[in-house]
This record gives C-alpha cells, sequence and structure tokens, in this order.
C-alpha cells in the first residue's frame, strides 16, 4: 500500500514505541516487541500530508526523544497538554497526531483494564497561551513528571518568496476545483516540496521548533 506514497514520504525517521497494552492482550508474537510509527501512518489517519501534520509528526517525535533520551517511549504512558482550544485554529488536527502517535486521548479514550493502561484524559487542552508567539505541547511522562515543552512557529518555517507567491495563487483554484491538469500538478509540487523541507531537510528547524524540559 506504501508504494502509492510519494518517495520521500517513505524517507521520513519513523518513531518507534513499545505498547504494553497490546503486549498485554496477545497481538504481539513476543515479549517486549518494539512497534513502529511512521509518517505515512500519520498520513493515512489524518488523511493528507501538509506543513501542520508534518509540524506535528516533528513536534510529538522532538519530544519524545527529550523526554525519553535513550530509551523507547513507552505508548499510553504520556500525557500531552496542548495549550489552545479543540476548534481553534489547527490545534485539533495536532492533537489527532499526537494521540494516534502516543496514545493520550481525550475524554473518550480507552478507560484501562483495572487500574492499567488508561488512555482517557491523558490528552487535555488549556486555552491560556504558554507562548502567544507559538503553538505550545506539553509532553509529561506522568510515572516521573519529567516534562518537555514544545513550542511550534509555522511563520517561521523557511520557503522561498517566489514559490509561496506561487503556491498561494494556485491554492484557490485548487480548492475550488476549477484548476486545469497543470495548476493542479504546480500545487502539488510546491505543497509536497514545503512538507519535504520540513520532514527530510529541517531548513533552520532550530527558529521553528524548539524543545526544552520544564517544571510543572
Amino acid at each position: 500500500m506504501s508504494d502509492i506514497f510519494n518517495d520521500f514520504l517513505k524517507e521520513v525517521k519513523p518513531i518507534r514505541f513499545k505498547e504494553p497494552l497490546a503486549e498485554t492482550l496477545g497481538a504481539f508474537k513476543e515479549e517486549d516487541a518494539i512497534i513502529e510509527y511512521t509518517f505515512i501512518d500519520v498520513v493515512k489517519m489524518a488523511g493528507h500530508a501538509c506543513p501542520t501534520v508534518a509540524g506535528a509528526y516533528l513536534s510529538c517525535q522532538t519530544a519524545l526523544e527529550k523526554l525519553y533520551c535513550d530509551a523507547t517511549p513507552v505508548r499510553g504512558e504520556i500525557s500531552v497538554t496542548v495549550y489552545g482550544e479543540p476548534d481553534e485554529g489547527v490545534y485539533g488536527v495536532m492533537s489527532q497526531v499526537f494521540s494516534f502517535l502516543t496514545g493520550a486521548a481525550p475524554a473518550t479514550g480507552f478507560r484501562g483494564l483495572g487500574a492499567n493502561f488508561k488512555r482517557k484524559d491523558l490528552l487535555e487542552f488549556n486555552p491560556n497561551k504558554a507562548d502567544p508567539q507559538a503553538m505550545c505541547f506539553a509532553f509529561r511522562k506522568p510515572d516521573n513528571g519529567k516534562t518537555v515543552m514544545v513550542k511550534f512557529y509555522p511563520g517561521r518555517i523557511p520557503f522561498p518568496e517566489d514559490k509561496a507567491k506561487a503556491l498561494g495563487k494556485l491554492s484557490q483554484p485548487v480548492i475550488w476545483g476549477i484548476a486545469n491538469a497543470e495548476e493542479r500538478e504546480k500545487f502539488q509540487e510546491l505543497w509536497m516540496e514545503k512538507v519535504r523541507d520540513m520532514l527530510l531537510e529541517r531548513k533552520e528547524i532550530h527558529k521553528w521548533l524548539k524543545v526544552e524540559e520544564v517544571e510543572v
């Protein structure tokens, strides 16, 4: 199935997890199995690839690397706070990526088996802005309280001005279904170029994605 996707999407570094709930219920052939979530998995979940989805994936990946260092993250044992409203901008879209990857869920999530494996309420929204200039997300290990804050600045992602203008000009005809084949192809080329720059080239990422350990 992955053969239908653009080749560069297959090159994106996956995120590896332990998944004790799936192991407990017998989904794996062996103990201590490691599962991988790829960016293509996220595209399947979201239904598309875009800078927002790419930003969410990188935010989660970078946060987990900081949170766990050299250890493998444990899915279902991570809580996420989104500093924004669910229906504000793209916070809801990004939260779905976080939930898909980490297992952290809102009130509709899995209630657990006895006292174990609870996913419900591990994802929450906080309307108070941690930084008014950035989209902020806190990833926390409830077992020891270690927390990292991700600050994502979409407006700082570099993209050549001429290409940005061309992309903006082509977006409306594509959205309204009146673009011809050439315009649609050019739009897709530019759109994916920006996504590729974020995921693979990570151009100037230190300017638009910051992660730091914080006290909560």
